[in-house]
């Protein structure tokens, strides 16, 4: 939006309203600010602009390497990279990504009482928009830590979309007819990413990204994708690939300007005023919001109305008290890394020289490489020939010993081989590795807490998303004058319940608005369900829900950093096998769900094959005994949930 204008004859068709003028100028000037912010060096990034770290640590992490010589005598020197900064950012990346780190709730009513089974089910919800088939925010989640390790800050977006395309239809007298059907890859749950310079702030000193006054998001596409978003836009017909549509501030008019840079593509650049409450698109610099500027508000609300920005910073370490970027992984180890290799360049070379020495040949016989190779038997004409090497020998070891000691800093600052995935030397004791892996922890563990503290913020934005559009009815069919609403159905499967893998089933029962159970109401609809699962060898638990009270609940979000260290069956065996014998007469534990975690932490699915069957067990009635009724409270098998109001 800020292009020059080279051509004052390129005058553009698109000349908006004034209004739509006025508000154009408002932006163009944040727009400003934002790209001066990224442009700035700054003393917390070592006299660097957000731009220029951003590009030297991905160059750092890619291995850049200059190979261009203009000097032939120098062609044989190596120049090259030992490329350790990377490796250590990916044994990081490996450590933070063990799980899918994804936000746990804490359910509260406007009277702050806690409410366990929302909570669960508001997790159960996050835990599906999650999964590869719903979004594609695990594949993000993997980018937007490797965008920690590189940059100074990766922006992780949440979006909710209802796209249509227009396919072609078969009829049955062969012709073909256009229809139009939701686009499910441009439809639903989104986690976009964002690198540093997509993203345009207005304070450098703000932290908390929902006190920027102004943020502006952009990105390069196809004119298609944005046409399925905008195309019956009454502008969309002054959109074109690689022209966009610059505003001139002294004559007041919009001219057309080559993007030379990207010819087939199209820019978005959205513009959001949380506190205005305004949120509006602009395509190749040509406006795409309401007719009237005032009539745009942020499409991210929260379940109480309010708007947010539905974007969340990620970075891999704090830089003094307030300012928003964060220091990337690879500025925290590039002076070192960058030491390593020009350390690495000085013996490699003076190593290529020992192994094939130059020499210096005094006298009239001919000494080359014809007589110069292993074994060689050489009788000279001339007694006074001499043959001796230029350069004195030199001591290697103190090479190398530098070489071992930058190493270990770098090990210090990051990720030691241990943790990386490599044997430790047999010279060193047991004692100084746990110590070296105790160390690199708590490194990996400052980390993780940055990571969890943005996972929250994220958090806050998937709940509103799975308030205000996952769990909203809809219309199913029309009855008469009226509509028919229907409710959407989660299924999670192979997750853990009462110690069984089996699927999850959550289901919002409009049924339950307006109803008030007792508890014996809430234990006989429980019964049903656990008979329509097929109790005791059910496969499929169920829960219902009350979409009213849900939608009423506040929701607090967490999360929990030590999930990202996986713990696999090797871990949890002897942690298992001695519970098991601890808690094997405690009361208040309940030794089935102990038992299937154990045989699950050695046989994983073939475990319950491994336990008895409750038909080989005394058989209850379950309509008598009140044991078995005080049972199934505490079951997850079936529940239904807040059937009370």
């Amino acid at each position: 939006m800020t292009n020059q204008i080279t051509d004052k004859k390129a005058i553009s068709l698109y000349q908006p309203s004034n209004e739509v003028t006025l508000f154009t100028v408002k932006v163009k000037e944040d727009y400003a600010i934002g790209e001066d912010i990224l442009t700035t060096p700054y003393l917390e990034l070592n006299d660097r602009s957000i731009i220029d770290d951003e590009n030297r640590g991905q160059m750092m992490f890619n291995a850049f390497v200059d190979t261009s010589i203009e000097d032939p005598s120098e062609a044989w020197e190596w120049r090259g990279t030992r490329s350790k900064a990377r490796n250590k950012g990916i044994a990081m990346h490996a450590n933070l990504t063990g799980n899918f780190l994804l936000p746990m709730f804490t359910a509260q009513n406007e009277n702050d009482e806690i409410d366990r089974d929302f909570s669960e089910v508001m997790r159960d919800i996050i835990e599906w928009m999650a999964s590869p088939t719903n979004s594609n925010y695990q594949s993000s989640f993997l980018q937007v830590v490797f965008g920690m390790i590189t940059n100074p800050v990766t922006y992780l977006g949440a979006e909710f979309y209802e796209c249509y395309q227009t396919i072609k239809e078969k009829q049955a007298d062969g012709r073909y007819t256009k229809k139009e059907i939701l686009d499910e890859v441009l439809s639903g749950f989104k986690a976009p990413i964002f690198s540093s310079s997509q993203i345009l702030i207005t304070n450098a000193y703000e932290r908390n990204i929902q006190k920027q006054r102004v943020i502006i998001k952009r990105r390069y596409c196809e004119k298609s994708e944005l046409e399925a978003k905008c195309g019956e836009h009454m502008n969309w017909e002054y959109v074109q690939k690689g022209i966009k549509s610059i505003y001139n501030d002294e004559d007041g008019l919009f001219y057309d300007v080559k993007d030379s840079e990207h010819p087939n593509l199209v820019i978005e650049e959205t513009y959001l005023n949380r506190r205005d409450d305004t949120e509006v698109c602009f395509v190749n610099g040509v406006y795409m919001g309401a007719e009237s500027v005032d009539n745009n508000p942020i499409r991210h609300r929260d379940n109480k109305g309010a708007p947010k920005y539905n974007v969340t910073p990620f970075g891999y370490s704090r830089i003094g008290e307030h300012f928003f970027y964060y220091k990337s992984m690879m500025n925290a180890l590039g002076w070192d890394n960058m030491l390593y290799d020009a350390m690495s360049e000085i013996v490699m070379n003076r190593a290529l020289l020992e192994v094939d020495i130059p020499l210096a040949i005094s006298g009239t016989d001919k000494i080359d490489s014809e007589v110069i190779f292993p074994k060689s038997v050489v009788s000279f004409k001339d007694k006074d020939v001499k043959v001796s090497p230029l350069l004195p020998g030199s001591n290697m070891n103190a090479g190398f010993a530098s070489l071992r000691e930058m190493e270990q800093t770098i090990n210090e600052g990051s990720v030691n081989e241990t943790m990386s995935g490599q044997l430790p030397d047999k010279e060193q004791k047991a004692y100084s590795v746990a110590n070296a892996q105790a160390q690199a922890k708590k490194m990996i563990g400052a980390v993780g807490k940055l990571l969890a503290e943005s996972i929250v913020q994220y958090g806050d934005l998937m709940k509103d998303i799975a308030l205000n559009h996952i769990t909203v009815p809809e219309v199913d069919e029309l009855v008469g004058e009226g509509m028919k609403l229907k409710y959407r159905t989660f299924l999670l499967e192979n997750k853990t319940s009462a110690g069984k893998k089996v699927d999850k089933k959550i289901k919002f029962d409009e049924s339950l608005i307006g109803l008030e159970l007792t508890d014996d109401e809430k234990m006989s609809r429980s019964l049903k369900l656990l008979e329509e699962s097929g109790y005791p060898e059910e496969k499929v638990t169920t829960r219902l829900v009350n979409p009213e009270l849900f939608a009423k609940f506040r929701y607090l979000t967490k999360c929990d950093a030590e999930e990202m260290f996986a713990k696999n069956a090797e871990y949890w065996q002897p942690v298992l096998s001695a519970l098991s014998q601890q808690l094997a007469m405690n009361p208040f534990v309940d030794q089935e769900w102990l038992t299937r975690k154990l045989m699950y932490a050695f046989f994983q699915s073939e475990g319950d094959d491994g336990i008895k069957k409750q038909s080989d067990l005394p058989q209850i009635n379950p309509q008598q005994n009140t044991s078995f009724n005080a049972m199934v409270r505490g079951k997850q098998e079936g529940r239904v949930v807040a059937g009370m109001v």
